[in-house]
């Protein structure tokens, strides 16, 4: 009886120290939100939908779940106050509040970039880089659509939107949005263009880079059209490129953490002639951009304002795959 005694005893202490065990190293694979480090990755939900069976198929592969420190008074500081409002203020082609600041001017100038040129410059201002976002023609970066930048505007309830990159232009190609990873193919030839969610902006030549230095680099929007629009000291370049000639044009440009612009330069048909690659160049450098990179141009450059498209458009715009733009605040 004793022996039996010990022996139940011995049995219940293994079984509890194996309980031990089994909690213990569930707890060691669950690591804390302190453990993620900067550059860590989780996998994203994928869904399905229908391709020609000819075309890449392309999905979400990875989120970026950095999270930066956030930098005293939002990234434009108490210098850039007067740009912003405790309480949304919308004037004619004007916005302020909170998180952004918009402004938006229309200028046309005779022999600077061509015959006569008309442009329209955006300019943004945003306590967040986040706040500038990415949408697709369905919602979803990883389907094949295409629609006007008005209707994608619409639907994503922006302010000020204008067109992306066309990423579906080529089959493949790299593409980051909103944080996500969906493609990862470098296309030989061409620059690219990141938003990092610490607020920099930056072209990258093409050879100069590769996936991994980007993906490492926790951005948060990489565009692929181009090519980049000036030099890595924000001077403008003469560039030689397929597209130099001279057509509507639109372009996202940068001045420091925190302050952006959007151009959409009219072209064709009563709105002139356009304006080449080269003259685009000279005009980013002219708004005192430190850097800057060419969008899909020609009948897709569009600036969406509160509701319309507001430059001449040229056949009232192409249907395209993606457009950048901004909230209002709720």
């Amino acid at each position: 009886m004793k022996r039996f005694v010990l022996f139940a005893a011995a049995v219940l202490l293994l079984s509890a120290c194996t309980r031990e065990s089994v909690n213990t190293e569930t707890e060691i694979e669950t690591p804390s939100d302190a453990a993620v480090s900067a550059s860590a990755v989780q996998t994203s939900e994928t869904t399905a939908w229908p391709l020609p069976p000819d075309e890449a198929v392309f999905v979400p592969e990875a989120t970026f779940a950095s999270t930066p420190e956030p930098a005293p008074f939002g990234l434009c500081g108490v210098r850039f106050s007067d740009k912003f409002s405790d309480t949304p203020v919308k004037e004619e082609r004007a916005y302020r509040s909170s998180s952004i600041g918009i402004s938006i001017e229309t200028k046309t100038v005779k022999e600077t970039y061509g015959k006569s040129v008309t442009y329209y410059v955006a300019d943004l201002y945003v306590q967040d880089a986040t706040s500038i976002r990415t949408e697709a023609a369905r919602g979803d970066f990883g389907m094949r659509y295409t629609r006007k930048v008005k209707e994608i505007a619409a639907d994503a309830g922006a302010l000020l939107a204008i067109d992306g990159d066309t990423y579906t232009h080529v089959k493949k190609s790299f593409v980051i949005r909103n944080g996500v990873l969906y493609r990862d193919t470098l296309i030989d030839g061409t620059d690219l263009c990141v938003l990092y969610r610490d607020g920099r902006m930056e072209t990258k030549k093409w050879g100069t880079f590769t996936r991994e230095e980007i993906i490492d680099s926790d951005p948060w929007q990489v565009w692929g059209f181009g090519p980049a629009l000036l030099d890595e000291t924000g001077r403008a370049m003469e560039i030689s490129h397929e597209l130099m000639g001279p057509n509507p044009r639109a372009a996202i440009g940068y001045y420091e953490p925190g302050h952006y612009c959007f151009v959409i330069v009219d072209g064709r048909g009563e709105s002139g002639s356009g304006i080449t690659l080269t003259n685009l160049s000279r005009l980013m450098e002219d708004l005192g951009c430190k850097a800057a990179y060419n969008l899909d141009g020609g009948a897709s450059a569009q600036m969406y304002w509160d509701g319309e498209i507001i430059n001449r458009s040229c056949n009232e715009g192409r249907t395209i795959s993606d457009i950048i733009y901004l909230l209002p605040e709720e």
